[in-house]
């Protein structure tokens, strides 16, 4: 799922399948149902066999500077802006204007918007992300 439909469908884009890769070769529609052609695929038949495909793209080319994808952040070492451990984010929520991380530390499950106010750091290198719960934020 991407919320840039544009930049991810622009012309000459490289996108990549079960199959291999496309290249977008002319889009047209809007951005809530873009019409894709790729290069290579001439007619109605091959287009048919792209159907209910996923297609990714390189992570280099999903991240701007402070974006994460949400595969990075499961598995990090959720702490307080105190240092203190909260747990291990586990999943993360599709809810409305923010998703949520949910964080567990074995016994317990928190949940946390991702907003800047709650979500302080996140150093992937270093497998961790810095919380401020809603009462500290």
């Amino acid at each position: 799922m991407t919320d840039r439909v544009a930049e991810r469908f622009r012309v000459g884009s490289v996108l990549r399948t079960d199959q291999g890769t496309l290249r977008v070769a002319s889009v047209r529609g809007t951005d809530d149902a873009p019409i894709v052609a790729f290069e290579g695929i001439v007619d109605r038949d091959a287009a048919e066999r792209l159907r209910d495909r996923a297609l990714r793209v390189a992570r280099a080319a999903v991240r701007r500077e402070g974006e994460y994808l949400w595969d990075d952040l499961i598995g990090l070492e959720a702490l307080t802006v105190r240092g203190e451990r909260l747990g291990e984010v586990r999943e993360i929520l599709r809810a409305g204007g923010a998703d949520v991380l949910v964080v567990s530390d074995g016994e317990r499950e928190m949940l946390f918007p991702m907003l800047e106010s709650v979500v302080r750091e996140v150093d992937l290198a270093a497998g961790r992300i810095v919380l401020a719960p809603q009462e500290e934020a």
